[in-house]
């Protein structure tokens, strides 16, 4: 996931985090249930129909961390993925970060390049 969140303009909430299971030929119906599910997980339950343009920095991000997530990687890597957000913004999606992370179980990388936002990003983790 990178910092510009590289969504699909003309396409729905739904339809941004479902794209990689319709490329990989899932049936409609089960696409579209998981595409709820991580919608679900990434809290954005109620924009399901809303387009990008329509969206805040941080809902935005939240479509392409859902979007990068769907997929169930083993790993995924964050490349500056608070950088374009605002400080209060940016701690509540860290705190979000990490309950999905959790929740979900696999292994987050962030790269950044400011020594206070690793400092930041370890305390967060470690609590």
């Amino acid at each position: 996931m990178f910092q510009s969140f590289a969504l699909f303009p003309h396409r729905t909430v739904l339809q941004n985090v479902e794209f990689s299971l319709k490329m990989r030929g899932i049936e409609s119906n089960e696409r579209r249930r998981q595409a709820q599910d991580m919608i679900e997980l990434v809290g954005l339950t109620e924009l399901t129909d809303r387009f990008p343009r329509d969206l805040s920095g941080g809902q935005r991000q939240r479509v392409a961390l859902g979007r990068a997530l769907i997929s169930r990687p083993t790993f995924l890597l964050l490349d500056e993925p608070l950088g374009s957000l605002d400080y209060s913004l940016r701690q509540a999606m860290m705190v979000e970060l990490k309950k999905i992370q959790q929740e979900i179980g696999i292994t987050f990388i962030m790269v950044t390049h400011s020594n206070k936002k690793r400092s930041l990003w370890l305390i967060q983790l470690s609590l």
